[in-house]
C-alpha cells in the first residue's frame, strides 16, 4: 500500500508539472460542461415547444366545449359551435398532437431527437400526408452531429486516456529509469498496473463528475437510469485502458505506441462507422421515392359530381362491416362523407408502400446491429441512446403509435359523420388520447446485451495484455 501511494504521488506531481496534461484535463472538463449546456438547451427548447403545442390544443378544445353553453347569437359563436358539434366539420378541423416527450436524461445523449420530428399535429384527414409532408431529417445536423455529453465521453475521453498512458513503460526505458523499477520486489507488470490505476481513477472520476453534473441539471432521474449510464461509462473507458495496456505490453517505443493508439482511435470512431454506413447503403438501401406520391395532396376528380361522391363512399363502406346499412343516410353531408372516405381509401392504397418503407428501415437497423459487438465505440453510443430513449427505434415506435392514434381519431369522428350523429359535450370527456407503445423488455434486453459485449471485449483484451506483457521483450 505504501508503494502504491508513493507511485500515485509521483504520478500526481508529474501531472501538475506537465502543463500540456493540465491543459488537457481542464479543456476536457470545460468541453464536458459545454456539452451538458448544449444538450440541456436543446431539450429545454423542445420542452418549451411541447408546452406551447399542448397549450394550443388545450385552448382549442376548451373553446369547443364552452361553445355548447354559449347563446349562439353571433356568427362567430355559431361557426364555433358547428365546428364543435358537427362531425362534417370537426373531422378535419379538430387538431390533436402526438408528442414524443424527451427522457429526463435526453440532454446527455441527443441521438435522433434533433433530426427527427418529436411531435405531429393530426386531424382525421390522410395520415400519411400529415406524417411525411415535412422533412424526416435535417441534412445539416446529420452531417455535423451533436456536441453532447455522449460525444465527449466516446470521442474525447479516449484521446485523454491515450495522452496520459501511452508512455508509461517506454518513457521509463528511454529515460533510464527501467533498471531501478526492475529492482522493486513486486515486478514491472504490477508497477505498471498501479500507475495505470492512478490514471483510471483520475479520468473515470472526471467522467463520473461530468455525468453527475448532467444528472443534477435534470428535473428527475431514477436510480436505475443513473446506474445504467455510469455502468456504460465505466465499461467503455475500461475498454480504452485495456487497449492501452495491450499496446504498452508490446513494449514498442513511445512514438510507435502513440501512433498505434491514435490509429485505433481513428479506426473505431471514424473508419469502421463510415465503412459500416457505406456497407448498409449498398446492401440494405432505403427507397423513399414511393413516399413522393404519398405526400402529394389529392382530392376528388370532380368535386361537384354527387354520383362520384356516392361511389367513393360506397367503396369505403365495403371495408367497414361495422357501418353496414348507413348507405341509406348518404344524402346527408354527402360531400363531407365523400372526402372522409376518399382520405381513408387513399391511406389504404398507400399502406403497403409505407409499411415496406418502415420495414426497410427496421431490417437495416437489425442487420447493422449484428456488427455492434465488433466496435465498442458504436456499441456504447447505441447503448447510451437506448438508455435515454433517443435512439432510432424509439422513433419507429413513435410512428407506429401515431398510426394507432390516427385510427382512434378517425373512428371518433367518421363513425359519427356516417351515422349522422352530432358530437355532444359529453363526447369531449372521451376524446382520443395518444399513447406511446414501446417494448420496454426488448429495450432493456438490448441494453444488457450491449453492456455485456463491451465488458467481455474489455476482459479478453486485458487478459491478453496481462499474459503478453511478460512474454514480450523490449
Amino acid at each position: 500500500m505504501k508503494l502504491i501511494l508513493l507511485l500515485w504521488q509521483r504520478e500526481g506531481i508529474s501531472i501538475v508539472r506537465n502543463t500540456f496534461q493540465m491543459i488537457m484535463l481542464v479543456t476536457i472538463f470545460l468541453l464536458g460542461m459545454y456539452a451538458i449546456y448544449y444538450g440541456y438547451s436543446k431539450i429545454t427548447d423542445q420542452h418549451k415547444t411541447i408546452k406551447n403545442v399542448e397549450h394550443i390544443e388545450r385552448n382549442e378544445f376548451e373553446r369547443y366545449k364552452n361553445s355548447f353553453y354559449s347563446d349562439h347569437t353571433t356568427v362567430k359563436e355559431k361557426q364555433l359551435f358547428d365546428i364543435a358539434s358537427n362531425p362534417a366539420y370537426a373531422w378535419y378541423r379538430h387538431g390533436y398532437h402526438a408528442i414524443l416527450h424527451p427522457h429526463s436524461l435526453a440532454h446527455m445523449s441527443l441521438g435522433q431527437r434533433d433530426i427527427e420530428p418529436y411531435y405531429y399535429k393530426l386531424t382525421g384527414t390522410s395520415l400519411y400526408y400529415q406524417l411525411f409532408q415535412s422533412e424526416l431529417a435535417n441534412p445539416l445536423k446529420l452531417y455535423v452531429g451533436n456536441f453532447d455529453m455522449s460525444f465527449v465521453l466516446i470521442y474525447l475521453f479516449p484521446l485523454l486516456i491515450i495522452a496520459f498512458t501511452y508512455g508509461l513503460y517506454t518513457e521509463e526505458k528511454e529515460n533510464g529509469m527501467l533498471p531501478l523499477l526492475r529492482l522493486q520486489t513486486i515486478g514491472l507488470r504490477k508497477i505498471l498496473l498501479i500507475r495505470i490505476a492512478f490514471y483510471y481513477i483520475l479520468i473515470v472520476g472526471l467522467g463520473i463528475l461530468l455525468s453527475s453534473i448532467g444528472f443534477f441539471v435534470s428535473s428527475e432521474v431514477d436510480i436505475l437510469t443513473i446506474s445504467l449510464w455510469l455502468s456504460v461509462v465505466l465499461c467503455y473507458l475500461s475498454f480504452w485502458f485495456a487497449l492501452m495496456f495491450f499496446l504498452i505490453s508490446l513494449k514498442k517505443n513511445s512514438s510507435l505506441t502513440a501512433i498505434s493508439a491514435a490509429s485505433l482511435w481513428l479506426l473505431f470512431l471514424i473508419v469502421l462507422p463510415a465503412v459500416l454506413n457505406v456497407y448498409a447503403n449498398i446492401m440494405y438501401p432505403i427507397d423513399n421515392t414511393s413516399l413522393a406520391d404519398v405526400t402529394r395532396r389529392r382530392s376528388l376528380e370532380n368535386e361537384e359530381d354527387l354520383d362520384e361522391a356516392k361511389a367513393v363512399v360506397l367503396e369505403y363502406l365495403q371495408n367497414r362491416n361495422d357501418l353496414k346499412g348507413v348507405d341509406s343516410l348518404l344524402n346527408v353531408n354527402i360531400m363531407a362523407k365523400a372526402y372522409a372516405a376518399f382520405t381513408a381509401l387513399n391511406d389504404n392504397h398507400h399502406r403497403k408502400e409505407v409499411s415496406d418503407y418502415f420495414n426497410q428501415i427496421m431490417l437495416r437497423q437489425k442487420r447493422i446491429s449484428l456488427f455492434r459487438w465488433a466496435n465498442p465505440a458504436v456499441n456504447t453510443q447505441e447503448i447510451l441512446n437506448e438508455i435515454v430513449e433517443s435512439d432510432s427505434e424509439i422513433f419507429q415506435s413513435f410512428y407506429l403509435s401515431i398510426e394507432s392514434f390516427h385510427k382512434d381519431i378517425t373512428s371518433f369522428y367518421v363513425d359519427k359523420l356516417f351515422l349522422n350523429k352530432e358530437i355532444t359535450s359529453k363526447d369531449y370527456e372521451t376524446l382520443p388520447k395518444f399513447n406511446l407503445k414501446t417494448d420496454s423488455q426488448d429495450r432493456n434486453q438490448k441494453i444488457r446485451n450491449g453492456l455485456i459485449e463491451v465488458m467481455v471485449t474489455t476482459f479478453l483484451l486485458f487478459s491478453l495484455s496481462w499474459i503478453l506483457f511478460n512474454k514480450t521483450t523490449f
